[in-house]
């Protein structure tokens, strides 16, 4: 039961260096009442610091994420990169991956899932479908996706 408890209750991460899209998801996701703690990170790197427990992150006492919603035009590592490696990482490979970009390019979208995305959403530019969108996400992934299930 404890063990389960973890699982529901770990965080979530978002990556994203805009800081008016950042506060947007931490909205929509707190919109759902998720008890789940945000962790927000501006660049790929912290994102694999975070993943991996190293440089800034090396004494936090977090699990891993429940879900990791993930930009790609991002600072030093770009989100295909996180995507890459979280992947190839034997430890983090089961971590769920949900692309959450303004970019909508088909080669874009099938490279990611190549790669191992489990989704892919285009953030709407309207305020409320975003608010929406990732509130709905949020809801999904922390409540109604049984795939956590495997990644305990």
């Amino acid at each position: 039961m404890k063990d389960e408890l973890k699982t529901i209750f770990a965080p979530i991460l978002v990556v994203e260096d805009e800081e008016d899209h950042a506060r947007l998801i931490i909205k929509g996701l707190k919109s759902r009442n998720l008890m789940n703690k945000v962790v927000h990170v501006e660049n790929g790197q912290l994102a694999m610091d975070f993943l991996l427990k190293q440089g800034k992150f090396a004494n936090d006492e977090h699990i891993l994420p429940m879900l990791v919603l993930l930009d790609i035009k991002l600072p030093i590592k770009n989100g295909f990169e996180v995507l890459q490696e979280v992947k190839s990482n034997e430890k983090l490979k089961k971590t769920p991956i949900v692309m959450l970009t303004t970019t909508a390019t088909t080669e874009d979208i099938e490279k990611a899932l190549l790669l191992g995305a489990n989704d892919y959403i285009v953030k709407p530019i309207k305020f409320d479908e975003f608010t929406e969108k990732v509130s709905n996400l949020g809801y999904y992934w922390g409540m109604v996706s049984d795939v956590k299930e495997i990644y305990k």
